[in-house]
């Protein structure tokens, strides 16, 4: 029988009158059927599958039939990823009309653990939810099928995907397929180059059927043709983002391999107290160029005792020049830290938020900041914060999603303190230096 999706809707109406109620209901739930041919997997021994497009295109559905096929055919377990746990529970299991439960046959129907992160299908196959927000659950776990929804958003994705991967290695044919609208990250990017990986990219008019006219009609007219269009609507990876804060950072000479960092360069520590997340740099300047390496980065939840006893370890038989950290009103949490042994002094400019922004991308724009290339979650802050582009695709003075980028915050107070001509402090820094 030829696929039902690819029927006229004359012949589509005729084969289904002539089906009985069985009939009906089993060819209800054929996924190949109904689908359009860039929603099936690719044939062949795939590992990864990248499923890149625009929005509506109807991926997300792609993702939720392949986890019921596989678990169907009893792979187990099977890793459910998004961008944070609300997106699982949302768009992937339980509510969009595109989810797993909302998909589901009743003769094969998923029992759903929201307190155990849990799936279970009626042959003892079962799913666990993990977040893009908390990389550190995959660490551990193994699994032999994956299915990560919009990585391109996740909070920290290299760390989740470096995680994902190193438990993907279970049963005789372990699998990802990644669902996502294109973001100019680097591990998207790398991902694209990867010949193992299998691409299918699509646009949000291939599933025009199933859009409501209206919709198309009206964001068609506003985004077709627009930088927002073609990455939202045609799925297409851009160069860069539009409107990047940090324009002047040039990664292709400025992303380096490690390297041993020399005893005798001084070093500089900058924080950020962040409402989720605390954020922590630690930069090292060589004293012959005046160029600063970012050596280390810190991201985590946890207590002030916690985040004190992280940064002594970490900073151990270091010796710092300057620590600072938070802005002119956030003087309780520095003394928090102070009191703890992490002496932290307010930042020069610690209430100047734009002035911080101009001098460290001023130091972009000389070469004079240097970034490991191990350090990724720095690297996708760097190349992703970027100011909102309102509905006529003109680039505002606000900052999308400010308040996630916290090592971003957190550079910004030490590498602010220096004049981008000659790397000088801008005032005079103390003398007292903190060995930890």
């Amino acid at each position: 029988m030829h696929s039902v999706a690819l029927l006229s809707e004359q012949e589509r109406s005729t084969f289904l009158k002539g089906l009985t109620d069985e009939e009906s209901a089993s060819l209800y739930y054929d996924w190949e059927q109904w689908a359009r041919p860039k929603q099936i997997p690719p044939p062949g021994d795939w590992f990864i599958w990248l499923l890149l497009s625009g929005r509506g295109f109807g991926k997300s559905r792609c993702g939720a039939e392949l986890v019921r096929k596989w678990a169907h055919e009893g792979y187990s377990p099977i890793a459910l990823i998004g961008q944070t746990k609300a997106d699982v529970r949302d768009t992937m299991v339980e509510v969009g009309d595109s989810s797993i439960l909302q998909i589901s046959p009743p003769w094969f129907y998923p029992e759903y653990e929201p307190s155990k992160r849990r799936l279970t299908w009626p042959n003892g196959v079962q799913a666990i939810i993990y977040s893009g927000d908390e990389p550190d659950q995959l660490r551990g776990p193994q699994h032999q099928k994956v299915w990560c929804d919009e990585l391109a958003k996740f909070m920290y994705p290299q760390t989740t995907w470096d995680n994902l991967l190193m438990g993907l290695r279970i049963g005789e044919k372990p699998q990802c397929v990644v669902t996502t609208t294109p973001r100019p990250i680097k591990l998207l990017k790398e991902l694209l180059k990867d010949e193992k990986v299998v691409v299918t990219k699509g646009h949000t008019l291939e599933n025009r059927e199933n859009l409501a006219p209206d919709f198309l009609s009206y964001i068609l007219a506003k985004y077709e043709g627009t930088r927002i269009g073609r990455q939202e609507l045609a799925g297409e990876l851009l160069a860069t983002m539009e409107g990047l804060v940090y324009d002047a950072f040039n990664s292709e000479m400025c992303i380096i391999p490690r390297r041993a960092i020399p005893e005798s360069w001084t070093r500089y520590f900058g924080m950020d107290f962040g409402r989720v997340n605390t954020a922590g740099v630690w930069y090292a300047k060589e004293p012959d160029t005046g160029f600063l390496y970012l050596y280390r980065t810190y991201l985590k939840k946890a207590s002030v005792v916690e985040h004190i006893k992280n940064f002594r370890q970490l900073s151990e038989g270091e010796l710092l020049q300057r620590k600072v950290g938070g802005n002119h009103q956030e003087q309780e949490a520095r003394d928090g830290y102070s009191l703890g042994g992490w002496h932290l002094a307010e930042p020069i400019l610690s209430n100047d938020k734009w002035e911080r922004i101009r001098r460290v991308n001023s130091l972009h724009a000389q070469s004079k900041l240097y970034v490991f290339s191990d350090l990724s979650d720095y690297i996708d802050e760097k190349l992703s914060m970027s100011f909102e582009v309102d509905k006529d695709d003109v680039t505002s003075e606000k900052i999308h999603n400010e308040a996630t980028f916290h090592l971003m915050s957190a550079e910004s107070y030490i590498l602010s303190e220096f004049r981008p001509e000659g790397m000088e402090s801008n005032k005079p820094i103390t003398k007292r230096t903190n060995r930890f």
